[in-house]
């Protein structure tokens, strides 16, 4: 009988093999939540292929020790059986195959037809080869993304500059040969705000600024600087974020890191100022007059609280027309403001066209073969724009992504810039979040010269309509309303909330002007936007970068425990199932194997000895013939064999053979050795020739 489990005399080896098992399994659990970050300064193809290299390489050692810890106690257990049964393993057949699906050499159909026996010890096999696997798979290198805490851009707070300042005397400032392109916000005392397009100022590119915006997919990015998308979400965010990035440290090794690369960058967020909606809105209304006599052309407007009388070169009354547009600050209010436009002629049914307004095109789109051939000299149009900058700029979390560009679609960009409402709150309570009237002021003053293109000429704003207005067939002859409808750029616009593709152009010009406050060049001595003060946001920014980690980091690689624990929990059951003491036989040495087969030939020929006595009524021992005598075999005990060899010194001397060898034993005469064997319980395989249980009589 096998033992019971006792603590005494535990493996040593298999008690390893479970600790790095469970070391190993808790470490695979562990990687899930937890980042083990490859500094991406390394991350070469050469360390990547040495890590696999090293990882497959301790991996398979770890898998094989385990493999080895277990076998060799699955080889104990079956040690045990075979004591149990000593030498009828032929007669056990379930003993057999277990050894040899232990040793991995059992046949496929043999371990079919014996799985209950088998089973156990072929699970533990194969959740040990999973073992190489898993843990190459669960440590493997990730791509992903890191962060890291970055300090804000300088950006520009609005202070006076050579570009936007209050002017105590605007007399005096208007005495400029350009004084119509200088915008002046009136106060009661005589002062003003003076903003002007002109030394290099963001608003002297206010009309070429429009040739930024994005109007075939304005659903998906607003506006394009630099190579980068700006969604509707970030208008106006100064554009000194996306054209200088910060120098980044990797978050591991502060404050004494390595750079990340700028190539490894993936997403920049600073709480920065933003136009968060359309500062402008736009709507039908107005009076326009105008006088026509040789040598004196004039036109009128007056919409909206702003008049304006201008003198053109061409005919008011002409088959073309005239148009006349004008900016009216609001006196004693930085960035407020009133556009009033005026049309006459096919001009008219364009600008009716640039705010959509189908009804002015349904009732005179018919006149427009009576307008080019002069029956028709009265056809005038006018709209009105309030502009309110000052409340439309909000602090905003914004973030420049980098991404790879999608080629199939177009316009593509690489890089897009986004904002979210609000931000975290400032670090300081010092911190400042007011910005100056420059803002404002440099935004609404970029208006005046799209405004003012052709004036004096016809003051066409041909800028503005080529934004404005969707042609998409030149040869299409506007004599009818379906002609004029296909002008009508409709939504989704830039902002989400203009109601028109006119107000929507002016309120993006203003936004990108407002981005431009902030540049590299403004912050060069040289810059006529010089800022005395050191100003940033308030918020400490982040960034993320490509970065490489241990482990995906996803809950499906706890799959990759399985076979580890597995291993594991079949480590523990035969710590606690096989017996601690030694048996006389050992599966795993070769001499041992050797004597079982031995044994087990004698066992077969003393069965054939036993039969041939039991039908020759019992003839003792000393009658055998020589050639008996030599393979007889008595089992004395259950374990011995005692056998009788020609070889041996004399008549007298018997050999026992067991597991620890074989010695010669005295026996003086024949009655001797029937005294001794007498009594002696037969052996499994003699009881079974002789017809009786093998322990009948066992005492």
């Amino acid at each position: 009988m096998a033992g019971k489990p006792s603590l005494k005399g535990l493996p040593k080896e298999l008690l390893t093999a479970i600790t790095i098992l469970f070391l190993l399994s808790l470490f695979i659990v562990i990687l899930v939540p937890v980042q083990i970050i490859v500094p991406g300064y390394r991350l070469t193809t050469g360390f990547r292929v040495a890590y696999n290299i090293i990882t497959t390489g301790v991996a398979t050692v770890i898998a094989r020790f385990a493999a080895g810890e277990i076998q060799t106690q699955w080889l104990h257990y079956i040690n045990h059986e075979i004591s149990e049964v000593q030498y009828q393993v032929r007669g056990n057949p379930g003993i057999a195959a277990k050894w040899r699906a232990v040793l991995g050499i059992a046949p496929f159909m043999e371990r079919i037809k014996h799985i209950r026996a088998t089973g156990l010890a072929e699970l533990s096999i194969i959740s040990t080869a999973l073992i190489t696997t898993a843990i190459v798979s669960g440590i493997t290198l990730t791509d992903t993304t890191c962060e890291s805490v970055v300090f804000p851009p300088r950006i520009h707070s609005g202070a006076d500059n050579e570009c936007t300042r209050s002017v105590a005397n605007s007399s005096i400032e208007r005495l400029s040969p350009l004084w119509e392109y200088r915008t002046f916000w009136n106060r009661d005392d005589g002062s003003a705000y003076f903003a002007t397009t002109n030394l290099g100022c963001p608003s002297w590119s206010g009309s070429s600024n429009m040739l930024s915006i994005n109007t075939i997919n304005p659903e998906k990015f607003a506006y394009a600087r630099n190579g980068v998308a700006v969604k509707n979400s970030a208008i106006g965010v100064p554009e000194i974020f996306y054209t200088d990035f910060p120098k980044l440290v990797e978050p591991l090794e502060l404050p004494y890191g390595h750079l990340i690369i700028e190539s490894n960058l993936r997403t920049v967020s600073h709480c920065l100022p933003v136009m968060a909606r359309n500062p402008i809105q736009c709507r039908a209304g107005g009076n326009v007059t105008f006088h026509s006599e040789p040598g004196k052309n004039n036109i009128s407007v007056d919409a909206g609280g702003c008049k304006f009388d201008q003198p053109d070169f061409e005919d008011p009354a002409g088959p073309f027309g005239i148009m006349v547009s004008r900016l009216c600050p609001t006196q004693n209010a930085v960035g407020q403001a009133n556009i009033a436009i005026g049309a006459t002629g096919i001009i008219s049914l364009t600008l009716a066209a640039a705010i959509g307004d189908t009804d002015f095109l349904t009732k005179n789109a018919n006149k427009y073969d009576g307008i080019r051939n002069g029956s028709v000299k009265d056809l005038t149009y006018a709209v009105s724009c309030s502009v309110d900058v000052k409340p439309t700029i909000q602090w905003r979390t914004v973030t420049l992504e980098l991404e790879q560009g999608n080629l199939t679609t177009a316009p593509s960009y690489s890089k897009v810039v986004a904002g979210e409402e609000g931000c975290s709150a400032p670090m300081n309570s010092s911190a400042t979040w007011n910005l100056g009237d420059g803002y404002a002021a440099g935004a609404v003053a970029a208006l005046v010269p799209p405004l003012s293109e052709g004036r004096y000429w016809n003051g066409m704003t041909n800028t503005i309509f080529n934004i404005a207005v969707k042609v998409s067939e030149t040869s299409d002859r506007y004599d009818t309303v379906e002609s004029w409808d296909k002008l009508v750029r409709k939504a989704p616009f830039g902002f989400a909330e203009s109601n028109n593709a006119l107000e929507d152009v002016l309120g993006l010009t203003t936004g990108i002007t407002m981005s431009q406050m902030s540049t590299l060049n403004s912050m060069s001595p040289n810059s006529p936007l010089l800022d005395p003060r050191n100003f940033s946001s308030p918020v400490v920014g982040n960034a993320t970068f490509a970065c490489t980690r241990v482990g995906s980091g996803n809950m499906s690689a706890l799959l990759f425990t399985i076979p580890p624990l597995f291993a594991m929990a079949f480590a523990i059951y035969l710590l606690c199932v096989v017996p601690r003491q030694s048996t006389k036989w050992e599966t795993s040495r070769l001499d041992d194997l050797i004597a079982i087969g031995m044994a087990s030939e004698r066992e077969k020929n003393m069965a054939y000895t036993d039969d041939h006595k039991r039908k020759s009524g019992g003839e003792a021992l000393g009658a055998l013939s020589l050639g008996a005598l030599r393979n007889a075999a008595v089992n004395t005990d259950g374990r011995d064999s005692l056998v009788m060899n020609a070889a041996s010194p004399g008549w007298g001397e018997r050999w026992i053979t067991d597991a620890s060898g074989t010695r010669a034993v005295r026996v003086p005469d024949e009655k001797e050795i029937e005294s001794w064997t007498a009594g002696v319980p037969s052996s499994p395989a003699r009881a079974r020739h002789e017809g009786h249980h093998p322990t009948d009589g066992v005492k």
